[in-house]
């Protein structure tokens, strides 16, 4: 699977990201965008985007960046920062590989809004199971 194959499957299969509006919108070797146009449903009771979908975004980020190489790479960790409250628009997260080694790779995820406003920023681990994401394509989660 190249990126862009990588890109669609992620997109058509991920589930929670479908229903929070998270899509990938560019891809490489060991990097990620993905954008999130914020809705009513996304926001907490005190008219900020809930915490927890921001997290989705920037997890469904990293999740893009670590399977770009094309093996299946879970988490490991994933820690975030709330810098500054969000309350509209449309949410940018971008991913970047900091480190890789063995089956280990290390990332940085920062999540900003439409100003340009930087709003998390997180570090995350993956795992990479040395299984080609094509054969979970092929056969489906249960053959991961």
């Amino acid at each position: 699977m190249d990126c862009q194959d990588v890109k669609r499957y992620i997109n058509e299969k991920n589930a929670l990201s479908r229903l929070l509006g998270i899509e990938i919108t560019e891809i490489g070797q060991g990097r990620a965008t993905c954008t999130m146009a914020v809705r009513d449903d996304h926001m907490n009771p005190f008219g900020t985007v809930n915490a927890g979908a921001t997290y989705a975004l920037a997890e469904t980020a990293f999740g893009a960046a670590a399977n770009a190489h094309g093996e299946i790479t879970v988490a490991v960790n994933l820690s975030i920062a709330y810098l500054k409250p969000a309350t509209g628009g449309t949410l940018t997260a971008t991913a970047e590989e900091l480190s890789t080694g063995g089956r280990m790779a290390t990332y940085s995820v920062r999540v900003h809004d439409d100003a340009g406003v930087l709003v998390a920023d997180a570090q995350a681990m993956g795992y990479r199971t040395k299984k080609p994401l094509e054969d979970l394509a092929l056969t489906g989660p249960a053959g991961a």
